[in-house]
């Protein structure tokens, strides 16, 4: 496989220097997904080492669905995308599969014992100081007698790190500058008994650049250190992470030198941004695996960033196992959102780097392209890619979240978005004429804006770039996206249907005639939560939510946005290890190197009922109405292609436990068949309906914290 792909590269050069379109790779590129285990008779498929029941699992115990009714309920069988006609339901991807030779992996395990103090290794962040061991193990080629052990940190920077990078804790020490405030380093000859000999604090400090621990001359073949109340490092909270390890022998010499032929393992190491190469290969088909009829790509560090495609001025070209998986999503029903982004060094600096061996991304972002030749080489990216994606992409997004500076590369600058976008449109039309193109994304939404007077909406645009560019592009573009909202707490929320309707309708008022979408949104259920300390210092606050009550939310804001017509992508499919955010629909346990395993969450479960239950509701009208309707009642409804449907649950907090609520919908017209759908426990039950004339009732219709889906038949004939 690994030829093929290669071969497929040589192919993309070549299409790219003639202007053609190019070959692609296989429609698939990933590992198969096999049915390897079943429980109580129902398959289990293996997505890698990731283990997804096949049918919906039952989250919570008996939940009934209307008072008194005997018909039994029935699981529904999930979909894959392409078995879904439409859906609305969407996920951003955790970064795109890549080529070796773009898996740039800067603090692997390897540069403890490589002799430079400027290279390091770093482990995966933690919510807590404690809440996994973590540890280092070094084995010699052969026993030797050693009497020291010294932990080097990476010096500090000679150049001032940008401020306008994306750190979320204030205060965190530096990569490569992360000494735990104990440790314990213990010796073995035979890996099997094992003498302590140090356990104690390192009395570590921010001028404090080693630790070193004396110890009477010992023979050992294994060394192994483990850390203790970690500290905050930058962008990822808590972690250890050093630029070297030494031990030395008794002749002075440091005999953990990879030269010396020692081995270095760990136990949790920060491989990247996004995931692992083996780990993209085993879950890229659960983007389709659950339904999802949308994802977005190249929002963030992604293989087709303009950096990553053209590393060498004049010279672009796809990354052929990120273009594969490009291919398998839409041979697979999903239709791809591509942003093009973001800053090339090449042409718009700095031509320097603080710290050169870690990522552009969080760290050292590159500038946006401002001056002519920068905007002209910008030009040829876009062309470049909407000529090469055009028979597969068919939405271009222009940047993303060029409103704030970790992102834009910048302070942001309306003026310079619109110049990075009007050289792009042009581009886009000419060179892929059939895609929509759409604004890039916000960072943020106007919350309250269903209440501003008009006066207050002229001084908000004033204030607001994301609103600046919208009308000056309001007719350059055909959609819109927005985040609206990162683990806000929902009882903040109960206005954002009605601001999301009040931003529409100011959007055509300055002449947008497009869509808009959601692109990015998220809850979490970290474990362990983050502290009240680690809480007021993270940009995404201290909101938390159990998994069980993350899986109700995500069933919340898909339901919602659908009744409003907006497709929207959780954010996003597999990356639990982010640190202040849980963005993974799969769930991290233990930390392990190179790969963790991880097993689906309860939010995958039900994202994938709904994906299934969705299918074909767009939103629409109903003439009905409540019985004893309660004050945090969300209701909305659907059209149907036999009918119509209502999505109806308790809006505000939730809670592992809800007792339902039995309510009585009441239907102004007659119907003929009523059918509820569970996606928490993926479940339907046809109800009992009791007709009323030309009216119909659906009495105890029970409503808890999460959707419930009522698709409704009408009788026939009826107008």
């Amino acid at each position: 496989m690994a030829r093929h792909l290669g071969w497929v590269g040589l192919v993309l050069v070549a299409a790219a220097a003639s202007g053609e379109a190019a070959d692609h790779a296989p429609v698939r590129w990933s590992d198969s997904p096999q049915v390897q285990a079943t429980c109580n008779g129902v398959p289990i498929k293996r997505f890698g080492f990731c283990w997804v029941l096949g049918e919906a699992p039952d989250l919570v115990d008996d939940v009934p669905l209307q008072v008194g009714n005997p018909a039994p309920r029935v699981k529904v069988h999930p979909k894959s995308s392409a078995q879904i006609r439409r859906n609305y339901l969407g996920v951003t991807t955790t970064r795109m599969p890549r080529w070796t030779e773009n898996d740039y992996l800067p603090v692997e395990a390897i540069h403890l014992i490589d002799g430079n103090r400027q290279t390091c290794w770093m482990s995966r962040a933690q919510t807590r100081p404690d809440a996994q061991p973590l540890w280092i193990r070094l084995d010699l080629p052969a026993e030797r007698t050693v009497e020291r052990v010294v932990l080097r940190k990476r010096p500090p920077s000679a150049e001032p790190r940008s401020t306008l990078g994306w750190v979320p804790i204030a205060g965190a020490a530096e990569v490569g500058r992360g000494m735990p405030e104990t440790v314990a380093i213990r010796l073995s000859r035979d890996s099997h008994r094992w003498e302590t000999v140090y356990e104690g604090p390192t009395g570590d400090a921010p001028e404090k650049l080693d630790f070193e621990i004396r110890f009477p001359p010992r023979p050992a073949k294994q060394i192994w250190i483990t850390a203790g109340k970690l500290p905050l490092v930058e962008n990822i909270l808590y972690a250890f992470s050093l630029a070297e390890v030494e031990v030395y022998d008794t002749t002075g010499k440091n005999v953990a030198l990879a030269t010396c032929g020692t081995g270095v393992t760990v136990n949790s190491t920060h491989h990247n941004p996004g995931q692992e190469l083996a780990a993209h290969r085993w879950y890229w088909p659960l983007h389709y695996d659950a339904g999802f009829k949308w994802a977005r790509v190249g929002y963030h560090d992604d293989p087709i960033n303009w950096h990553w495609v053209e590393k060498e001025k004049g010279v672009l070209r796809i990354d052929p196992e990120t273009d594969a998986a490009v291919s398998e999503l839409v041979a697979n029903g999903v239709e791809v959102v591509m942003a093009l982004g973001f800053g090339n060094r090449l042409y718009s600096g700095p031509a320097s780097r603080p710290v050169p061996q870690l990522w552009e991304w969080n760290y050292d972002m590159p500038a946006p392209p401002t001056t002519p030749e920068a905007l002209a080489a910008w030009t040829r990216y876009v062309e470049f890619m909407a000529t090469h994606f055009r028979d597969r992409v068919k939405h271009f997004e222009i940047w993303n979240e060029w409103n704030i500076s970790c992102y834009w590369g910048a302070v942001p600058n309306v003026e310079h978005y619109l110049a990075v976008a009007r050289a792009a449109i042009p581009a886009i039309r000419k060179h892929a004429p059939g895609a929509k193109i759409m604004l890039g994304s916000w960072a943020g939404f106007p919350h309250g804006m269903r209440a501003w007077s008009p006066a207050e909406l002229a001084a908000r645009e004033k204030e607001m770039p994301i609103l600046q560019a919208a009308r000056a592009l309001a007719r350059e573009v055909d959609e819109i996206g927005w985040h609206p909202f990162y683990q806000t707490d929902p009882e903040h929320l109960k206005g954002y249907p009605a601001d999301a309707t009040a931003l529409l309708r100011w959007l055509e008022g300055v002449g947008f005639r497009g869509h808009a979408m959601v692109t990015e949104w998220n809850y979490s259920a970290l474990y362990p939560p983050l502290s009240e300390v680690e809480a007021g210092k993270a940009w995404s606050g201290g909101f938390r939510a159990t998994e069980l009550e993350k899986a109700k939310y995500v069933a919340q804001v898909f339901t919602r946005h659908t009744a409003l017509g907006l497709e929207s992508f959780f954010c996003e499919m597999y990356f639990p290890q982010f640190g202040v955010l849980d963005l993974s629909l799969l769930r991290r346990s233990f930390d392990a190197d190179p790969i963790a395993p991880l097993q689906p969450q309860a939010a995958y479960y039900v994202a994938r009922n709904l994906a299934t239950m969705l299918d074909g509701l767009e939103p629409g009208a109903l003439r009905f109405s409540i019985d004893r309707a309660p004050p945090n009642l969300e209701a909305f409804p659907l059209a149907a292609p036999d009918g119509a449907a209502l999505a109806i649950w308790l809006g505000g907090r939730a809670n592992d436990r809800c007792d339902g609520v039995p309510l009585d919908v009441r239907l102004e017209v007659p119907c003929r068949k009523a059918t509820a759908y569970d996606p928490l426990n993926g479940v339907s039950q046809e109800l009992v309906v009791t007709p009323e004339g030309n009216r119909a009732v659906l009495r105890g219709v029970l409503i808890r914290d999460w959707p419930l889906i009522l698709r409704l038949e009408w009788v026939p004939n009826h107008p």
